[in-house]
């Protein structure tokens, strides 16, 4: 919004396009302005959201149908009486004492030719002559005065933007007092429309990986992203691999073009406020206490209103920048000189003193940008950090700055962690393979649990994770005979680590039953510190709950992942990534559960919480979504996903889910008659390395494939060898999931072993499967119909499908035919349903929800009234009502009480309950 931003946006440096990604915000507004009560929508905006563009496709769309006059508020103009107005008037002659009456002849006379050339009078509110004014904050109160009066006589709609740092000119608000008029707040874009949004710009495919890194570094901003796009391809840091575009996340992309932009952003500013915002650049985030001991109230308040800077939480008295671009772009910006002055008043010296971690990254790294010495042991913590944030160039920087000999070691291994994040396996295996001469125990088990995931990564066998931990054993019992006063600590820490290496191992061949007895004597570890006892709590939960899902009891196996996760520990002096780990096991019991919604929202909102440290980076949120819409039925939209997965996975794969992913992609293409695609990806797969659990669906999808591709009966006889070595070890999910398939590919023989297996397995996928293969050896059409109804109820509609298609034979060749026309008519709806399942938007049959729509209908669903709605979203009463209306059509409802059901329906997931917070 505002010249400099309009500018920009049409420049299309670099040749890119800027697509238009506020289609929703424009549907809002053309909805508002068309009520019969409606007379003016205002836009309140903030700088490089779009709201000028918002308006200009509102004036091109509107011209064939209304008169339309484009006004353009300008600060230099707004002093002047309607010299905004300067387009349409011809006023040199007028007498002062008549210019505002000359002025609304002329505005009128305008409107009047415009609507001559288009024909025919108004005869409705949507017919009125449309003004919309770009920039409203920026004209003057005759100007203002002028349009709200014409508003008032019914002779003109008005739709505005302003900006949200400045009021807009009496008597302009009015309007929404006297409730003629909207208001729609204009929002950064949301993590899936930033996506679609890259897509839409580079006209291509980008993994998710990439779109989140753009996006979140643009915090939404469509101007921001738009240019960091731009540089990122000019300088080759954005590039397209086999149609797919892939970014270096770890490269800070900005150049002139977006310097630009946010000067432009920060015109206006006071000085005081200027140096204040320098501070919050360099040092955030920064307690409120400690910038208003160097700068006054007023400068605070200037920076918390525009805003350019805001509170961390709504509980945190910790500002941060409002645009992580901001602080790119500012910290260069600085002399060196007075960053340093800044450094001296607000920290001198920097010490390993416990500062929190959310400024510790920052404050080293200034620290070390005007040459202030940092100590190893606050260097370390930094780099570790760095690494859990997958900000891998920063943490070899850090780690390179260590020069003691008391932390080398330590370096290495957080550089070898670094490597692992960018999918240099190799690069980071060669480092721990280096000659290490640790100091004490905690050095010696510094990276051991690293070091084995590294070896699986690389594919190397269980025995060696297994050898590596019987060396940490003789190296401890080395290092406690020859220290007999800390012996028994040094034994305790040795044992611990040994331990979760072998759980490592065991969990990677699958062999569930021996890891109980290990879990045991990692809990019941004496003598150590409360971080190491916690990290042992932790390990021990989070294995059982992988062995307890393989072993068919997910439900316990997710309590056991929420209960880990609870656990408070700190984690910045160890390399291995624990939370990822955590949700993994957690993540892996729910989707095996068949509590799919809940899977997907807590991987989300982990994701969102900590950005690229879980799956969002790596690939694995497509792995997680892919796996709920294969077992949902919805398989063209688990292909899409799936191979956007596999671009980001084939970069940095770090929970070993590559394999997984191809698997349930082939098995897709096949399933979609896609065979050429099923056999590419069937020849290019690899197996995993990681939680057999994982492995063993993914073996079993790859079965099911080949027997697609080649209908010999090799598929279900290699499924069937698969189910009997689960039960032989005793891992009934993996059973389950080897026989649902066989179901799939019309295999009914082993109907009365699934019902056997799935009764003593926890979960609704589960149970859908036993009533369904129940139903399959009585061979009656009621049980078959019944069946498909609940399997339709838990969101398994590629088994729903194929039970009321059953039955609807069955009934029809026993001569009910009234009772095979009504589970034909489900199943046609159900085929809809399953077509557009899973879809983020919530695609429904009549149609997909908006996102106001969806935020409508969410509230009317928790039990608001239409009023209270209205009042939340400062919208009308009657655009509550009219969205609430369609939404009803969309989703085929007639009362609200159906909402609830209706919109988690409409996902095709049932609800769970997850744990976690």
């Amino acid at each position: 919004m505002g010249q400099p931003v309009t500018g920009l946006w049409r420049g299309r440096p670099g040749g890119l396009n800027m697509p238009f990604c506020r289609e929703e915000e424009l549907a809002d507004i053309v909805q508002a302005i068309s009520a019969e009560e409606c007379r003016a929508v205002f836009l309140t905006s903030d700088s490089g959201l779009g709201a000028s563009t918002i308006l200009q496709k509102l004036a091109e769309a509107a011209q064939g149908n209304v008169p339309v006059l484009a006004v353009h508020g300008s600060q230099s103009l707004a002093r002047i009486p309607f010299g905004v107005l300067a387009p349409f008037l011809n006023l040199q002659d007028t007498p002062t004492e008549t210019f505002r009456l000359g002025v609304m002849r002329q505005i009128l006379s305008t409107i009047d030719e415009r609507r001559a050339k288009r024909g025919g009078p108004k005869s409705h509110n949507s017919d009125l002559p449309l003004v919309v004014i770009d920039d409203a904050h920026a004209i003057d109160e005759g100007t203002a005065e002028l349009f709200v009066s014409l508003v008032k006589s019914g002779t003109i709609n008005i739709v505005a933007s302003h900006s949200k740092r400045k009021r807009m000119p009496d008597p302009l608000p009015q309007l929404w007092s006297t409730g003629i008029a909207e208001n729609i707040i204009l929002k950064p874009l949301n993590q899936e429309q930033g996506h679609t949004f890259c897509e839409s710009m580079l006209a291509g495919h980008v993994t998710p990986a990439t779109s989140w890194h753009y996006w979140s570094t643009a915090a939404g901003n469509p101007l921001f992203l738009y240019l960091l796009i731009n540089e990122a391809v000019e300088q080759g840091l954005l590039r397209q691999h086999d149609g797919t575009w892939v970014g270096e996340p770890a490269t800070l992309v900005h150049g002139r073009r977006l310097d630009d932009a946010v000067m432009g952003m920060l015109r206006g500013l006071t000085r005081e406020g200027q140096e204040a915002l320098n501070l919050v650049a360099l040092a955030e985030p920064l307690a409120e206490s400690e910038l208003q001991r160097l700068f006054s109230p007023d400068a605070v308040a200037e920076l918390l209103a525009w805003p350019l800077i805001s509170y961390q939480s709504s509980s945190s008295e910790h500002l941060v920048l409002a645009n992580p671009i901001y602080g790119q772009v500012i910290r260069e910006l600085v002399p060196i000189t007075q960053s340093r002055v800044l450094h001296e008043q607000l920290i001198g010296d920097l010490t390993d003193d416990g500062a929190p971690k959310e400024s510790l990254l920052r404050r080293v790294l200034w620290a070390l940008e005007v040459g202030v010495e940092v100590s190893d042991a606050t260097l370390l913590r930094a780099a570790v950090l760095a690494t859990k944030l997958f900000q891998s160039a920063t943490a070899l920087h850090l780690a390179e700055a260590i020069r003691g000999p008391d932390y080398q070691l330590r370096a290495t291994m957080v550089k070898a962690r670094a490597k692992y994040n960018q999918g240099d396996y190799r690069g980071a295996f060669t480092l721990m393979e280096q000659p290490q001469h640790p100091a004490d125990v905690q050095d010696l088990t510094y990276g051991a649990l690293l070091r084995a995931s590294t070896r699986s990564a690389l594919g190397m066998s269980v025995a060696m994770i297994l050898a590596d931990a019987q060396d940490l054993r003789k190296a401890g019992e080395a290092m406690a005979f020859a220290n007999p006063a800390g012996a028994e600590i040094i034994l305790a820490y040795s044992q611990s680590s040994a331990l979760m290496v072998e759980l490592m191992g065991l969990s990677q061949a699958g062999r569930y039953s021996e890891m109980t007895e290990l879990m045991d004597l990692l809990s019941s570890q004496q003598g150590l510190p409360t971080a190491a006892d916690r990290l042992n709590r932790t390990m021990a939960l989070t294995m059982d709950s992988e062995r307890l899902t393989a072993q068919g009891f997910p439900e316990q196996g997710a309590q056991r992942a929420a209960e880990a996760f609870a656990i408070e520990h700190s984690e910045e002096n160890e390399v291995f990534f624990l939370p990822e780990n955590i949700m993994l096991r957690h993540l892996t019991a729910m989707l095996c559960a068949g509590y799919w919604s809940a899977a997907t929202e807590v991987m989300d909102s982990f994701s969102m919480e900590d950005g690229p440290i879980v799956f969002t980076f790596g690939g694995g949120a497509s792995v997680v979504r892919g796996m709920a819409m294969v077992r949902a039925g919805a398989l063209a939209n688990a292909l899409i996903t799936l191979r956007g997965g596999l671009e980001s996975l084939q970069l940095s794969d770090p929970q070993q889910l590559l394999g997984y992913c191809t698997a349930m992609a082939a098995y897709c293409a096949a399933r979609l008659g896609q065979r050429e695609l099923a056999a590419k990806l069937v020849a290019e797969h690899i197996d995993s390395t990681g939680m057999f659990i994982v492995l063993a669906h993914e073996r079993a999808y790859l079965a099911a494939t080949r027997e697609l591709l080649e209908p010999d009966g090799t598929g279900p006889s290699e499924l069937l060898t698969l189910a009997n070595f689960a039960h032989e070890s005793k891992s009934a999910m993996v059973e389950l999931n080897a026989l649902a398939l066989m179901l799939e590919l019309g295999d009914e023989s082993v109907a009365s072993r699934v019902v056997d297996v799935a009764s003593g397995v926890e979960g609704p996928w589960a149970r859908g499967l036993r009533q369904y293969a129940s139903a399959l050896l009585a061979g009656d059409g009621a049980a078959l119909t019944e069946a498909g109804e609940y399997l339709s109820q838990v969101g398994m509609l590629g088994f729903a499908k194929l039970s009321l298609s059953k039955a609807a034979a069955l009934l029809s060749g026993s001569g009910l035919e009234d009772h095979a026309h009504t589970v034909r008519q489900e199943l046609r709806k159900l085929s809809d349903r399953s077509g557009a399942a899973i879809v983020p938007t919530k695609s429904v049959q009549g149609g997909a929800l908006t996102k106001r729509e969806r935020q409508i209908a969410g509230l009317a669903a928790q039990g608001l009234s239409d009023r209270d709605i209205a009042e939340e979203l400062t919208l009308s009463l009657r655009t509550v009502e009219g969205h609430l209306y369609r939404t009803y059509a969309k989703l085929g409802i007639s009362t609200r009480e159906e909402l609830a059901l209706s919109l988690s329906a409409a996902d095709g997931f049932p609800e769970y309950r997850t744990g976690i917070t």
